[in-house]
C-alpha cells in the first residue's frame, strides 16, 4: 500500500509538471540578442536598431584573378556561371548596394529633383553659365543620356549618379560585375547577397554548397584561375562543420567512455537510464519554474545551464553507491546530499539580487532543477531494489587511495590547506587580466580569414560595425538630420541616395532662378523645350530599408561607416549618437563577467557559513569549524588554480567564469560528501566516478578550435582534477561508523 501511494504521488506530481509545461510553453517568446539579456543598458534608438537589423540578410563576396588573359574571357565566363548559380539557388541575389543599375528607373523618375550638393553651392553662386556648359557638353558627348532631358534640361541628376557611393573603386561595373586589369592580372568581383538565412544550418551548407560548385565550374576553365570569398556565411559554414567534427569525436567518444565506466563500475545499465531520466524531469521542473518567472527567457540561460547535468549526474552516482552500502550507508548520504544542494540552490538563488535578467533565470532555473534533483533522489531510490555494489576493482582502487591520502595527512604541515589557496589568489589577482571582445569568442580557418582581410583591402564592400544613428519625429526630420552628419565622417546613409523633401524643393527653386533667367532661357530655346514644372516627392528609395526604420512612432535613420573609420561624438547634436554593437556586445559580456566574479564571492563566503553551522551538526565545534574551513579551502583552491592556469593562454572572460561557476559547486560537493559522516571509501568511490565523468565530458572540449568552448573546457577539465585530488585531505570530524549495515 505504501508503494502504491509513492506511485501516485510521483504521477500527480508528473502530472502537474506535464499541466504547467502545457500552459506555458505555448506563450514563452525565446529571447536571444544581448539587447534582450540588457534592457536597460541601451538607448531607445540602440535598441531599436539591434531589433531592425536583418541578420539574416547577409552581403558575400566572390572574387576570381586570372594572369595573362583579357578580362573580357573571365567576365564573360563568371557571367555565364552567376546566371546558373542564381538560377539553381534562389535564395541568393545580387547584392542590392552594389547594383546601381537595378534602381535606375527610380532616378529617372525623380531626375531634375536630385542634385549633388556642389551643383547645389554653384546654383545658389548663380554660376549658371557653368553649368549650362556642362550640361551642353555632355549632351553633346557620346556619353549615354540617363534621365529625360525634358525633366532635368541640366542633367543635375545624371550627375547625382555619378557621386554615388563607389563601393568598388577602381574597378569597371558591367552587369552587376566588377572588373578590373592590373598589369597581366585581370580581376572579376562577383558581389552577391543571401535573402534566407545565413545563421540557419541547413541553408548555410545548402547555399555554400551551391557556392563552391560555381566557384569549381570558374576555376576548372583554366588552371590559372584563382578565387578568393567573403562573408558571415562562410565562416558560419565552416564554424558548423568544426562544431560537427569535433561534436562527432570528442563528444561521441567521450560519451561512450562515460557509458563504459558506468556500466563497468555499477555493472548494469540501469543508472544511466535513471539518470537520464531524473536529468528530463527535473530539468523541465527547472524549466517551469523560469517560465513561470519570465515569459521571454533568454537561449543564454539554457547555455550557462550546463553545469546541472554534472550536479545531476553526482547526486545520482551518490545515491546509488550509498543505496549499495547499505542503510546506514544511505542514511549517512542523506544529509550531505541535502546540504551539498542546498547551499548550491542558496547560492544560486542569491542571482536573483543580480540586476541582471539572464543571470536571474538562470538562478530560477538552476535553484527549482536542483531542489527537485535532490527532492527526487531521496525520495526514489529508497523505492527502488538495492543495486549491485560497484565493481570490486573500483572499491579496492578507492580503499587504496584512502589509505594513501591517510598517510599524507599525517605528513602535512597543519596549516598547509590555508596557506596554499591563499597564495593562488594573491598570484591570481596580481596577475588578472580580463578581455571581454566578442571577436575572441570564435574561430574560423586561416585561409579564409587571409582571403577575407585581402577583399577587405582592395574594396569598401564592407562597412565598419561602429554605426551613426539619428532619430527623428518623422521620417523627413530623420533624412534632415542624415544628411547632416553622413559626409563629414566618410560614411554611408540613405542622404547619399536620395534628398530629403526640403532639399528637393530647393532645388528645385534655384532651377527655376536658372531657366528664368537670360542664359536659362537661350538654353531652353537651344534644346527646344519649355522650362520643366516639378515639385518635391516624398518617395520610397528601393534602399531606403537598409538605412532607415521607423519605432515607437518616430523613424531612425542609419549612417554606416566605411571601414577602417571612426566617428566623432556628437555633443552638438543630441539627436545623433555613435554606436559599435560588437563593443556593445562585448560590454553586455563584460557586464555578466563581473557579475559571475561578484556571484562567486558571494558563494564562496555563504558556503562556509552555511557549512558550518550545518555540517555535522552533531560534532564540537572546534571539529566543524575545522572541517568547514577546510572545504572552503579546498574550493577557493580549485577555482583560482583553474583560474590562473587558463589565465595562462588568454585573458579570461565570461566563459571562464561560466566554467569557474561549474567548479565551484561540483566543489562543494565534494568537500561536503569527504567531511560529512560518509565512510570514506564510500565518498571516494563517488567521488571519483562523477568527477571521472566530469572529466571525459566537459574536459574533452579542452581541445575545441572554438576558443570560449576551449575557455570553458579548459577550467573545468583544471578545476575538476584538483578539487578531487584534495578533498579526500578533508578531515572529518569524530562521526559514529556506518559500516555495521554496510552487508544489507
Amino acid at each position: 500500500m505504501k508503494w502504491v501511494s509513492r506511485v501516485v504521488f510521483l504521477l500527480i506530481l508528473l502530472g502537474l509538471l506535464a499541466a504547467g509545461l502545457s500552459q506555458q510553453l505555448p506563450k514563452v517568446s525565446w529571447q536571444s540578442s544581448l539587447a534582450d539579456a540588457l534592457p536597460n543598458q541601451v538607448s531607445e534608438t540602440q535598441r531599436a536598431y539591434l531589433e531592425s537589423q536583418q541578420p539574416n540578410t547577409q552581403q558575400l563576396l566572390i572574387a576570381f584573378e586570372q594572369s595573362g588573359h583579357t578580362a573580357g574571357e573571365l567576365h564573360a565566363t563568371v557571367e555565364s556561371e552567376v546566371a546558373v548559380l542564381l538560377q539553381h539557388e534562389p535564395t541568393l541575389k545580387r547584392a542590392e548596394l552594389t547594383d546601381t543599375k537595378a534602381f535606375l528607373s527610380f532616378y529617372r523618375e525623380h531626375a531634375g529633383r536630385l542634385a549633388t550638393r556642389q551643383d547645389t553651392e554653384r546654383l545658389r553662386a548663380g554660376q549658371f553659365n557653368g553649368l549650362i556648359s556642362d550640361a551642353q557638353s555632355l549632351l553633346q558627348s557620346p556619353e549615354p543620356v540617363l534621365v529625360p532631358v525634358t525633366q532635368d534640361p541640366l542633367l543635375l541628376t545624371q550627375r547625382y549618379l555619378k557621386s554615388l557611393p563607389d563601393l568598388m573603386p577602381g574597378y569597371k561595373n558591367h552587369n552587376g560585375l566588377y572588373s578590373r586589369t592590373d598589369g597581366e592580372r585581370v580581376q572579376v568581383l562577383v558581389p552577391l547577397q543571401i535573402a534566407g538565412d545565413a545563421l540557419s544550418i541547413n541553408q548555410t551548407q545548402q547555399v555554400v554548397a551551391q557556392l563552391n560548385r560555381f566557384i569549381s565550374a570558374v576555376k576548372q576553365t583554366d588552371a590559372d584561375i584563382s578565387s578568393y570569398r567573403s562573408g558571415l556565411i562562410f565562416h558560419a559554414d565552416a564554424g558548423a562543420k568544426q562544431a560537427k567534427q569535433e561534436m562527432t569525436w570528442f563528444g561521441g567518444l567521450s560519451l561512450l567512455l562515460v557509458l563504459g565506466v558506468l556500466i563497468w563500475v555499477f555493472r548494469s545499465p540501469f543508472q544511466l537510464l535513471y539518470t537520464l531520466s531524473l536529468l528530463a524531469v527535473a530539468s523541465a521542473f527547472g524549466l517551469l519554474a523560469t517560465l513561470f518567472w519570465s515569459s521571454s527567457p533568454h537561449v543564454l540561460m539554457l547555455v550557462f545551464a550546463t553545469s546541472f547535468i554534472g550536479l545531476c549526474i553526482d547526486y545520482v552516482i551518490h545515491g546509488f553507491i550509498a543505496r549499495s552500502h547499505g542503510a546506514s550507508a544511505w542514511k549517512a548520504l542523506t544529509p550531505a546530499l541535502w546540504l551539498g544542494g542546498l547551499t548550491t540552490i542558496a547560492g544560486y538563488a542569491l542571482l536573483l539580487a543580480v540586476p541582471l535578467p539572464l543571470l536571474q533565470q538562470l538562478g530560477v532555473f538552476m535553484a527549482a532543477a536542483l531542489f527537485s534533483a535532490v527532492l527526487l533522489v531521496t525520495l526514489t531510490l529508497p523505492w527502488l531494489p538495492k543495486p549491485k555494489q560497484p565493481q570490486a576493482k573500483w572499491q579496492r582502487f578507492c580503499e587504496k587511495a584512502e589509505t594513501g591520502y591517510c598517510r599524507l595527512q599525517r605528513q602535512l604541515p597543519s596549516r598547509w590547506l590555508t596557506v596554499l589557496p591563499v597564495i593562488t589568489v594573491v598570484i591570481l589577482i596580481a596577475a588578472h587580466a580580463s578581455n571581454d571582445s566578442v571577436r575572441l569568442l570564435a574561430s574560423s580557418p586561416k585561409p579564409l580569414l587571409e582571403q577575407e582581410s585581402y577583399l577587405r583591402e582592395h574594396t569598401s564592400f564592407y562597412f565598419s560595425p561602429e554605426v551613426i544613428l539619428v532619430a527623428g519625429d518623422t521620417r523627413q526630420q530623420a533624412l534632415e538630420r542624415t544628411s547632416l552628419v553622413d559626409e563629414s565622417y566618410h560614411a554611408i546613409g540613405i542622404s547619399d541616395y536620395y534628398l530629403p523633401i526640403s532639399q528637393q524643393q530647393g532645388a528645385i527653386e534655384l532651377q527655376r532662378q536658372l531657366f528664368e533667367s537670360s542664359d536659362g532661357a537661350a538654353f531652353l530655346q537651344w534644346l527646344g523645350i519649355s522650362a520643366p514644372k516639378l515639385n518635391a516627392a516624398d518617395a520610397v528609395h528601393p534602399l531606403e530599408h537598409q538605412f532607415l526604420y521607423p519605432f515607437n512612432d518616430r523613424w531612425l535613420s542609419v549612417v554606416r561607416l566605411k571601414q577602417g573609420n571612426a566617428a566623432a561624438s556628437f555633443d552638438d547634436k543630441p539627436w545623433a549618437q555613435v554606436f559599435d554593437p560588437i563593443e556593445h556586445a562585448s560590454s553586455a559580456l563584460g557586464e555578466y563577467r563581473q557579475s559571475m566574479q561578484v556571484w562567486l564571492g558571494a558563494l564562496l563566503a555563504l558556503s562556509f557559513f552555511v557549512l558550518f553551522i550545518f555540517l555535522n551538526r552533531g560534532a564540537a565545534l572546534k571539529e566543524k569549524a575545522k572541517a568547514s574551513w577546510q572545504v572552503f579551502s579546498v574550493i577557493l583552491l580549485s577555482v583560482s588554480t583553474a583560474l590562473l592556469i587558463a589565465q595562462l593562454s588568454q585573458p579570461l572572460n565570461l566563459f571562464h567564469w561560466i566554467g569557474a561557476m561549474f567548479v565551484l559547486v561540483l566543489s562543494i560537493d565534494y568537500g561536503v560528501f569527504c567531511a560529512s559522516r560518509l565512510q570514506r571509501s564510500h565518498a571516494l568511490q563517488a567521488i571519483y566516478l562523477s568527477a571521472l565523468t566530469t572529466l571525459v565530458a566537459f574536459g574533452a572540449l579542452t581541445f575545441s578550435s572554438t576558443p570560449a568552448i576551449a575557455a570553458f573546457g579548459q577550467v573545468v577539465m583544471v578545476g575538476v582534477l584538483v578539487s578531487v585530488l584534495f578533498c579526500p585531505l578533508i578531515t572529518t570530524a569524530p562521526t559514529k561508523d556506518v559500516k555495521k549495515d554496510e552487508g544489507q
